[in-house]
């Protein structure tokens, strides 16, 4: 029986229970009946009444059902919340990054653009000119930023305006390594040789396209760095950790099937995540 004709047989049996009580209240008024009417009366109370509960019990249901169903969405919906707390976006952005973009994505809620120039949403300016030769200065820039201010925030994401990262990924990252008392770099990591340069010589680094990092490393990493030329900040940022940190950072490999760079593609999807030619 659907619950649609469980309800109809419900709702019938009221309406005929109600019949029947009007039919009775009429009839009593005639005496040769009244002993036949009072035995209907009390079995046409006791279907009403079971009818009744019957109804109850079924709303009551419902509505326990309903609350349920609610309130495990709301849990769901506040562990995913939770377990994301406490994350920083770090997204070095240039005239050409297509803001829009990334605030439509699950990662503008914690997004954290770095400008080259002041504008609407810029958290970290550096003030800078907006060019790809500038780079490693600009990640000296947030880095510097980072130690000191976000004192609340205990994992940040450095991500490439051309980057996507699934959020599940970084949920579990995050749940996995909260509270973690060490500094922790997550990457695929490069060995960086410059022998030009023997602060960054020999030292590894994060693929720029993400890393990931607690406020631990951000506590001890060297922002002074001081070296000659310019250079990949990806590399920069490497050397900032390996001279400040040293051999007390927790490197833990990326998982490359959660992170998309340059483009997207999974089933029916592909997105060119750098058309332009500049990227």
């Amino acid at each position: 029986m659907s619950s649609q004709q469980f309800w109809t047989q419900i709702v019938a049996a009221l309406v005929f229970a109600n019949i029947q009580h009007a039919v009775l209240s009429s009839a009593c008024h005639y005496p040769y009946f009244l002993p036949l009417m009072v035995h209907l009366k009390r079995h046409l109370l006791t279907t009403r009444m079971l009818a009744l509960a019957v109804l109850a019990g079924l709303t009551w249901a419902t509505t326990l059902l309903l609350y349920q169903q609610l309130s495990f969405a709301y849990r769901r919906m506040y562990a995913a919340d939770k377990g994301l707390s406490g994350l920083a976006i770090l997204l070095p952005v240039t005239n050409n990054t297509d803001m829009q973009f990334y605030h439509n994505m699950w990662v503008g809620d914690y997004l954290h653009p770095v400008c080259d120039f002041d504008g609407p949403g810029c958290s970290i300016v550096c003030n800078r000119s907006s060019t790809y030769q500038t780079l490693d200065k600009k990640t000296i820039c947030f880095s510097r930023a980072i130690q000191q201010g976000f004192s609340d925030t205990e994992f940040f994401i450095k991500l490439d305006d051309d980057a996507l990262v699934d959020r599940d990924y970084i949920h579990h990252l995050m749940r996995r390594y909260r509270g973690y008392r060490q500094p922790l770099y997550i990457s695929d990591f490069i060995l960086n040789l410059d022998h030009r340069n023997s602060v960054l010589d020999g030292t590894y680094y994060g693929n720029g396209k993400f890393y990931m990092f607690n406020r631990k490393l951000v506590e001890c990493m060297d922002t002074d760095i001081d070296y000659r030329g310019r250079r990949n900040e990806d590399a920069v940022f490497g050397s900032m950790v390996h001279r400040g940190c040293g051999k007390s950072v927790t490197r833990v490999l990326e998982d490359d099937a959660k992170i998309w760079h340059k483009t997207y593609q999974n089933k029916n999807k592909f997105i060119d995540l750098a058309a332009l030619k500049t990227h």
